[in-house]
């Protein structure tokens, strides 16, 4: 008799033999309807991530001469409010906590948890509308998952991604700002006619190098007239320009581009390192989207671009007259306005500037033009 011959089998081995295959057919149908769980990262893996992220881009976050006093005084208690953080009745399941000599770092953070520790920070999208809150907590996101905001409406969509978004783009504005300052005390010895040491030139040579207006040659030239294009490229991009691109481009963080590459700004790249859009357009050549280690290193990509290619020269002009006699420190920048000048960043133009525009103004991201960080060391989620 063999495993098939079922018509030799007693009544008791065919009943078995029933209920066996019911449940193999129950556990098939199980596994085809029910959602894997979300791939968890290792805390190991998010530790080496982060401290690579602090060695290659310390992430110190200083508050600047600009800030109010009130702000410079509220340093303290930010740090008070991370260490006394009541969790307790956080949802689950809860991430893994780690705490570290100067960092705190969040793994495997689900949204529902992000929300609710945004609102025990008080970091709340109702607060920075109605003004009430001008210090905006460092917090780093170090990784953006995939099928973050799957079953998600896209009010809280929006509202996640922006508070997420908001901290690297301040925090990349304020190392911008620090680097201007640089260029103005540099300038102002030019303009005294004293001599800038050996390692002050090496290094203004470096900053304009990187925005495109030396080469790294050592006899080249360094005046008055670099210094102050320099000027003209080394400065803020505003919040609620850089927050509205961001949701267009990546689709407020659900792209392919946006969790394979942490990519949030579309930007178009030629190296073997490129990610290729599912279908390439005509006569652009063999380009992809750049992609990154880590989402701020795309914010810092995209203000680089603005601040540097030729085809974004008038947004810079524009931005140096609502800077106007201002020279250093932060100056509340009209968002909206600018986008007007960025009809070069997409191939639809002015549909593009209007469309971003109507982001701008839609979630009211004008706000964030006017908000500062708040002192005191990053807090990092994976």
């Amino acid at each position: 008799m063999t495993l098939f011959d079922v018509k030799n089998y007693s009544a008791r081995q065919k009943l078995l033999l029933a209920v066996a295959a019911a449940l193999l057919l129950v556990g098939l149908l199980w596994e085809q309807l029910t959602p894997p769980e979300p791939e968890s990262r290792s805390v190991a893996e998010a530790l080496e991530r982060v401290e690579d992220l602090n060695k290659e881009y310390p992430l110190e976050v200083q508050a600047n001469k600009s800030v109010p006093q009130d702000l410079l005084d509220d340093t303290s208690e930010f740090m008070r409010v991370r260490q006394s953080l009541d969790l307790s009745n956080a949802p689950e399941p809860w991430p893994e906590r780690v705490e570290r000599e100067d960092y705190e770092l969040y793994i495997n953070v689900t949204a529902d948890f992000l929300v609710y520790y945004f609102e025990q920070l008080g970091y709340t999208g109702a607060k920075i509308e109605a003004g009430e809150l001008d210090g905006i907590p460092p917090i780093v996101a170090v990784s953006i998952p995939k099928g973050w905001a799957d079953d998600m409406t896209v009010a809280l969509k929006k509202s996640i991604f922006y508070r997420v978004v908001l901290p690297l783009i301040l925090l990349e504005n304020q190392a911008i700002l620090a680097d201007r300052d640089r260029v103005l005390a540099y300038r102002q010895k030019l303009r005294n006619r004293s001599p800038l040491s050996a390692e002050a030139r090496a290094e203004m040579l470096e900053l304009a190098h990187a925005y495109r207006l030396a080469s790294l040659d050592p006899a080249q030239t360094l005046d008055l007239d670099m210094l102050d294009e320099l000027l003209l490229r080394v400065d803020l991009i505003p919040a609620s320009l850089a927050m509205g691109q961001a949701a267009y481009e990546s689709g407020y963080g659900t792209s392919r581009f946006a969790h394979e590459g942490n990519a949030l700004f579309g930007q178009w790249d030629w190296s073997e390192d490129r990610m290729r859009p599912a279908g390439q357009r005509e006569g652009k050549g063999d380009y992809g989207i750049k992609s990154f280690p880590f989402p701020i290193d795309s914010v810092r990509a995209y203000m680089r671009n603005l601040n540097s290619h030729s085809s974004y020269a008038q947004f810079r002009a524009e931005r140096a007259k609502q800077r106007g006699n201002q020279a250093a420190g932060h100056v509340d920048l009209n968002g909206h306005a600018l986008a007007a000048t960025l009809d070069s960043y997409s191939e639809r133009g002015s549909d593009y500037t209007q469309e971003l525009q109507g982001i701008i103004t839609f979630n009211r991201l004008q706000r964030a033009d006017t908000l500062r960080l708040l002192g005191g060391d990053p807090i990092y989620f994976d």
